[in-house]
């Protein structure tokens, strides 16, 4: 008799617990039991999860950055940050301190579409002035003609405006700083010897020289350029920036036509 009702107890007990099962147990079809027990889909859901790639799959490489954001983390890592749906031109100024008489620079432009543009220039003087400059002043006063070079920094240019050779002017750019004002930082070259060295360029900070009348304009092919009957070669400024004269256009339509206003900066690659 006791051993019966036990196994009367055991049943109803059995019983009961299958009864008791949760309510998402209770919802489950029998393939997401199946799916639960085969460990192929988390508990209470109903997604199978993504099986690993079989040996020897090949994973697609990722995407190689375009060159332009490999240009704009270049101009963000030294401190320009490139806005969207504006205009950045970047002067990347390569080689010494010094005045140069070829195009080692490159201006790159960041248009405001989002596409890159790189263009051969110049942002170092070419040409040392004459003593009779009124171009170039004497700013410490010893009687020497100090050349001037744009310091590192960041700028605004702005368009409606034209430079060049007289009878041959075109469209150009006026450089001022970010609050308009022309007098741009300057390391000027006070021994005259075209080089911007170490000891010049602290005494020009010291000294807070400044140099204006500073634009992006044509220069010359490095082979020549002929202009009515007279041919000029290479860069042409004494502090100037300066695009090729053949592709001075194409600068002007990348930054976004010759009225326009954009963020100019200079620097030291």
């Amino acid at each position: 008799m006791n051993a019966s009702r036990t196994c009367l107890q055991l049943v109803v007990a059995a019983t009961l617990c299958a009864a008791c099962g949760s309510a998402d147990d209770a919802q489950r079809t029998p393939a997401e039991t199946a799916a639960n027990v085969d460990g192929n889909a988390p508990a209470g859901g109903n997604t199978p999860a993504t099986p690993p790639p079989a040996a020897g799959t090949t994973m697609p490489a990722p995407a190689a950055p375009s060159e332009y954001d490999v240009e704009k983390k270049w101009a963000e890592d030294h401190g320009v940050v490139i806005e969207p749906n504006k205009t950045t031109v970047i002067g990347k100024r390569r080689g010494n301190d010094a005045r140069s008489d070829k195009y080692e620079d490159s201006l790159v432009v960041f248009e405001a579409d989002g596409t890159l543009v790189r263009f051969v220039g110049t942002t170092k003087p070419a040409q040392m002035p004459s003593p009779g400059s009124a171009v170039v002043p004497d700013v410490d006063d010893d009687g020497r003609k100090d050349l001037g070079i744009v310091r590192p920094g960041i700028y605004r240019a702005h368009g409606s405006v034209t430079y060049g050779l007289p009878g041959y002017e075109r469209n150009s750019f006026k450089v001022t700083t970010e609050d308009d004002e022309s007098g741009l930082p300057a390391w000027r070259d006070l021994t005259g010897d075209g080089v911007f060295s170490p000891s010049e360029k602290m005494l020009s900070e010291q000294r807070k020289y400044t140099i204006s009348g500073i634009y992006i304009h044509y220069g010359f092919a490095p082979a020549g350029t002929t202009l009515g009957v007279d041919t000029y070669i290479g860069p042409w400024s004494v502090g100037c920036q300066n695009v090729q004269y053949k592709e001075l256009d194409a600068f002007v339509q990348a930054v976004g036509g010759k009225d326009a206003t954009f963020r100019y900066a200079i620097i030291e690659d």
